[in-house]
């Protein structure tokens, strides 16, 4: 009987650290996605809900691009 608790605690260990990597990693991508001009709490929870992946997607797709540069200036070589 007493393995059985073992078992049970260690499974509850895991998943809690399990937990808290996930929120580690969406916490991440919700700052990544601050820096790039997305809300925080909003990337945040969608990351919590879907993936850190997802969200990570969202910044890729919604980050503004780069104008630095013309499109000639970029093509010509000289």
């Amino acid at each position: 009987m007493f393995h059985v608790i073992l078992i049970w605690m260690v499974g509850w260990l895991v998943l809690g650290i399990v937990a808290v990597a996930w929120t580690m990693l969406c916490g991440a991508t919700a700052h990544w996605a601050e820096k790039e001009g997305l809300a925080f709490w909003q990337t945040f929870a969608l990351c919590l809900l879907l993936t850190p992946l997802a969200g990570a997607l969202l910044v890729l797709a919604f980050r503004p691009p780069r104008t630095g540069r013309s499109l000639a200036e970029t093509a010509g070589r000289g």
